[in-house]
């Protein structure tokens, strides 16, 4: 339960558990909380045995029971008038665990300040805060700018389009993709920007249409949401899955001392676009955000497991966003403390190294900063004042509370809902101030601003109390208002399909890339809403729709994919040699040692040591080639002599021996020659040339 104490001994003040006490002599005095609450408790005596010492309880002094010493946690020593406010040397150096009963008696309030030490290097004063510092010292109003011009009549694609890094996409993404297939595939043709945002549209068309296999997307011809699901006249199959499987987001070669290298740099470029997409208004907010992983726990980069969230396996990372439109603005991952050590801030805490990086791009803007209790902590306050940030931070205890936090700030609440303690002091010259309000469960702020005025009322069920009424300070009311951005923005980029389901692999750069795109998509659909009139009651799947529609009209061309298919294969029908060679004579074999190089046939499967031309570093046994040439076109330079005999084969009229370009396995067809209808014209029926 917690550790031993030197300081436990006579007449000291400890806590311990209900549970330790056992339900005999717990339940009559903590009711049905006893198995959770803790009970304050006075040392007597020591034990017969090592550590167990005599207590009594508070609430109840005729009782004495024998603990462990492990059982206990410290407290104070018991002074004459037993006043925990005032100094003392033997206290321990961390604050100690909330007693959550009301068993022990209240002490009665004084009317004048009293001072609460916290047995750390601040003073708490008990004072009202009334007036705003940032009314009265530097401060931020104005309202969230989204920089895209004529924003009035964008479309969904210029708004999805603003928040990618396009210029680095360009730059460094599609080259890398490229120059990694075509070390595999031979006959590789470049991705472009234009072939890449299809690529992306067809991967949006997938989060509102579900089809059981990937192959329907490319088969069912029905349309749905204005676009048809026949895939193939946009992209092929095939070249869809090339790309998914050649896809690589940086140049960077491959780092041991960094598991993030494959992304770092579009990780960068991707915030750094963000800063100068967005001017955020006012109030921005600190949250965290998981990536949804598809791999094992243990591979990948700084996986983690959190069974709470609705993904319990994925990559953290830690986000803020602005807290009145709901846009992502920055994130951070959530490293290891090898690799953080490395980032920019390393000299701070990693807490505090955190929110820096996320709020650098608006230091000393004035700016106010709500985070939840990960963040709170006297240090992390202050450290944002000196960056010209104000901030409201909850506060929240675990085994203690935080540093300078006086762990009495909850016990001093009054029983009634509504009741709240407000404090103040002044940490390395900033002004704080502590406010702890008795809600549903006792709530603790630390503040550089706002004040403790009492504002709007709310209303509460209360089990047993029925709905109560009371009014709350302001900084309570400025926290609950703004501290779900996060929250509203995780639940539009994951709680429906998203990027992450489309794209099921367990690639490191699939996985990271749709985060990204999911973030992007969040932030269209949000900015879409409130900066394009009429369309503020717009839905998700319906914005996605309008999204596919825009992103095909702007990059849609005169020729189907299929007739481009077709003009490709005879074009390069021209261009193919079907050479049965060994395949040591091959260059992509030349790496390889040994007289003899075997390899399995892609048809029969057997061991040979040949293969064609035309699909090298494949092998291809000869009888498998003999087959394989009827199905392809024979080179330019393969011409056969036909006397009118052979010739004759083929057509049912006399014909002059001439050259011509033979191709096995197809059939020289007659057709009306426009120019002597009495002469026809004698054409190839597969590759259409001229006889």
């Amino acid at each position: 339960m917690g550790r031993i104490s030197p300081n436990i001994r006579e007449e000291a003040k400890v806590t311990i558990l209900g549970t330790v006490v056992g339900e005999r002599i717990a339940r009559p005095l903590a009711g049905d909380m006893w198995k959770t609450k803790r009970l304050s408790a006075t040392v007597l005596r020591a034990a017969t045995g090592v550590n167990r010492w005599i207590i009594s309880l508070d609430a109840n002094p005729e009782v004495e029971i024998e603990v462990s010493a492990g059982r206990m946690k410290f407290v104070a020593v018991t002074t004459p008038n037993n006043d925990l406010n005032n100094n003392n040397d033997n206290i321990h150096e961390e604050p100690v665990s909330e007693p959550e009963t009301n068993i022990s008696s209240e002490s009665e309030k004084e009317e004048e300040e009293v001072n609460v030490n916290n047995n750390n290097e601040l003073l708490w004063t008990d004072a009202a805060v009334i007036i705003d510092s940032r009314r009265v010292f530097r401060s931020y109003s104005n309202v969230t700018v989204v920089h895209i011009s004529d924003i009035e009549h964008a479309t969904p694609r210029q708004f999805f389009e603003r928040f990618l890094p396009i210029g680095y996409i360009m730059s460094t993404v599609l080259p890398s993709t490229n120059t990694r297939a075509r070390a595999s595939e031979r006959y590789w043709k470049d991705l472009t920007w234009m072939e890449f945002m299809k690529f992306i549209g067809i991967l949006t068309i997938m989060t509102y249409v579900r089809c059981a296999d990937i192959c329907d997307y490319w088969s069912i011809e029905q349309k749905t949401g204005g676009v048809s699901l026949g895939f193939g006249q946009y992209m092929s199959h095939r070249r869809f899955r090339d790309i998914v499987k050649f896809l690589t987001l940086t140049d960077t070669p491959i780092d041991d001392n960094d598991l993030f290298y494959f992304a770092r740099k579009f990780h960068n470029e991707f915030n750094e676009n963000l800063a100068k997409a967005i001017t955020p208004g006012s109030i921005l907010c600190i949250d965290e955000s998981m990536c949804q992983w598809m791999g094992k726990i243990d591979k990948g980069p700084f996986q983690r497991k959190i069974p709470r969230k609705p993904h319990p396996i994925g990559c953290e990372f830690k986000t803020m966003a602005d807290a009145r439109t709901n846009l992502f603005l920055q994130l951070d991952p959530v490293e290891p403390p090898e690799y953080s050590s490395k980032k920019k801030f390393a000299e701070h805490s990693a807490t505090i190294a955190t929110m820096l990086r996320l709020t650098e791009p608006w230091f000393s803007s004035g700016r106010t900063i709500i985070a939840d209790s990960w963040f709170g902590s006297v240090k992390a306050c202050t450290t944002l004042y000196k960056h010209g940030l104000y901030s409201i931070l909850q506060l929240k205890k675990r085994r203690y509370w935080p540093k300078n936090i006086p762990c009495d700030i909850t016990d001093a609440l009054e029983s009634d809902y509504g009741s709240f303690i407000s404090r103040v002091g002044k940490f390395d010259d900033v002004d704080l101030t502590l406010c702890s309000l008795r809600d549903r469960k006792n709530i603790v702020l630390l503040a550089s601003c706002s004040t403790t005025n009492l504002k709007n009322e709310v209303t509460r069920y209360i089990k047993g109390h029925g709905n109560v009424k009371f009014h709350r300070p302001a900084v309570f009311d400025e926290y609950n208002e703004y501290r779900s951005a996060i929250d509203i923005l995780n639940n539009l980029r994951d709680n429906a399909l998203s990027y992450h389901d489309v794209l099921t692999t367990k690639c490191s750069e699939n996985r990271i890339l749709a985060f990204y795109f999911s973030v992007a998509e969040a932030n269209s659909y949000s900015a879409y809403c409130q900066f394009v009139p009429g369309k503020k009651n717009m839905k998700h799947v319906d914005f996605r729709k309008q999204l596919v529609i825009s992103i095909f009209d702007y990059y849609s061309e005169d020729e189907t994919v299929s007739n481009r298919t077709k003009k490709r294969k005879r074009k390069d029908s021209n261009d193919i040699e079907h050479d049965l060679i060994n395949i040591k004579d091959d260059s992509s074999s030349s790496q390889l040692k040994g007289k003899r190089i075997q390899r399995r046939c892609i048809s029969c499967h057997k061991r040979t040591t040949t293969g064609c031309k035309c699909s090298m570093p494949q092998a291809m046994c000869s009888n498998c080639w003999a087959n394989h040439i009827p199905n392809n076109l024979f080179s330019v330079d393969h011409k056969t002599i036909l006397n009118s005999s052979q010739f004759n084969q083929f057509v049912d009229y006399p014909f002059n021996s001439r050259i011509i370009r033979l191709i096995r396995g197809s059939s020289i067809q007659s057709v009306d020659n426009p120019l002597n209808p009495s002469n026809p014209r004698i054409i190839c029926s597969i590759c259409r040339s001229s006889v």
